[in-house]
């Protein structure tokens, strides 16, 4: 094996190499190893040790050989055309049982987003999640099978009763013709091509996201969505006191989903609480995690619980972010079905609703 990577790759920095983990890149930065020819099969051994990996020349052999590949590719080989890109747009999207979502997020809602949702607690983004994968799982299509979904939950917020129900009345709405047996089988079906993940630290949520590649390789069908509930749960109290190798942790996982959307043709979701925020004489709610994560994801979608006793479960959800809309807003209702449409129609809202005072907002 040879001691160095080509002098081609010499201007990148092994942060930005997808074959070698954050906490790996730090402790070779840490030894002097700051550029990808710099890195050597002693450091990265070295380094290995220290983190106790198994398999140790394996290991290493196999990340040297990666990292070298990835250092000496020619990025221009894989560039897309502007009408490739068009073209990808035209694909299915998914289509959930809320008209307002669907016309409110539009192409967010197709293979290779990264979507970010985020709200109070108690103003739907668990449901939102659920009943994306359900979606996801049931198409509007008949003729399409079943496919995959994955669910990380890192709060326990994940119940498996709630998700049979979510799926027991979107297959009654989209597959009536089913007898009860037949409907029983796909429900089964379905509720068996979830897979749910239980993260309880960062270290586990980040090394569940960097697997995730080959677990969904390895599956007959394919995985249409990935939802992380939440992403903020892990971070906002663990790598606090540094907050670099924090925000280089959070923009992996972020690139390794939308890696994984752009390879596999998936939906990736991810639920964020959100925080106070002061200035000088103010204060008010804004996203969790800073700046940094803000611009990871391509579209974000706020969701606020309405404060109206007489429709209880009602909701707002607002398009913050988006690269094809400006901001706008729809109303939603949660049911025992899910996420529906607060009537027999969509009902868009513009910036504020009468009669319903949203619950956040900036605290004078």
């Amino acid at each position: 094996m040879d001691a160095k990577l080509p002098a081609s790759a010499q201007a990148l920095d092994v942060r930005i190499l997808h074959s070698i983990p954050t906490p790996v890149a730090d402790a070779l930065i840490s030894r002097g190893c700051r550029q990808a020819p710099d890195v050597t099969p002693e450091a990265l051994k070295e380094v290995l040790a220290q983190h106790h990996v198994a398999g140790l020349e394996q290991r290493a052999n196999s990340m040297l050989s990666a990292c070298r590949q990835e250092a000496a590719k020619d990025a221009w080989r894989s560039a897309d055309s502007a009408l490739s890109l068009l073209r990808k747009t035209a694909r299915p999207k998914v289509t959930l049982p809320c008209t307002g979502l669907n016309q409110l997020l539009g192409n967010a809602l197709r293979g290779g987003a990264l979507l970010e949702v985020f709200g109070l607690p108690g103003s739907g983004k668990t449901q939102f999640c659920l009943q994306l994968c359900a979606a996801v799982q049931i198409p509007c299509d008949p003729n399409i099978s079943i496919v995959e979904a994955v669910f990380i939950d890192t709060e326990g917020s994940f119940v498996p009763q709630r998700y049979l129900q979510v799926c027991e009345a979107l297959l009654a709405e989209r597959r009536p013709h089913l007898d009860p047996p037949a409907a029983a089988a796909q429900l089964e079906a379905v509720m068996r091509s979830l897979h749910v993940c239980r993260a309880y630290d960062a270290t586990e949520l980040y090394s569940t996201i960097k697997q995730l590649g080959a677990f969904i390789k390895g599956r007959r069908r394919p995985v249409g969505a990935v939802v992380v509930d939440s992403i903020a749960f892990s971070f906002r109290h663990e790598l606090m006191d540094n907050t670099a190798q924090r925000a280089r942790v959070l923009a992996e996982i972020a690139g390794t989903l939308r890696q994984l959307g752009a390879d596999h043709d998936l939906l990736a979701v991810v639920t964020n609480h959100m925080t106070t925020r002061f200035g000088r004489e103010d204060t008010w709610l804004a996203p969790a995690l800073g700046e940094t994560w803000a611009h990871q994801a391509s579209t974000q979608l706020r969701l606020e619980k309405m404060a109206c006793w007489q429709q209880p479960g009602l909701g707002r959800a607002t398009l913050t972010k988006s690269v094809e809309k400006a901001a706008c807003s729809c109303a939603y209702r949660i049911s025992h079905k899910g996420l529906r449409d607060d009537g027999p129609e969509a009902m868009p809202v513009d910036g504020g609703c009468t009669g319903l005072a949203p619950l956040w907002g900036r605290i004078a």
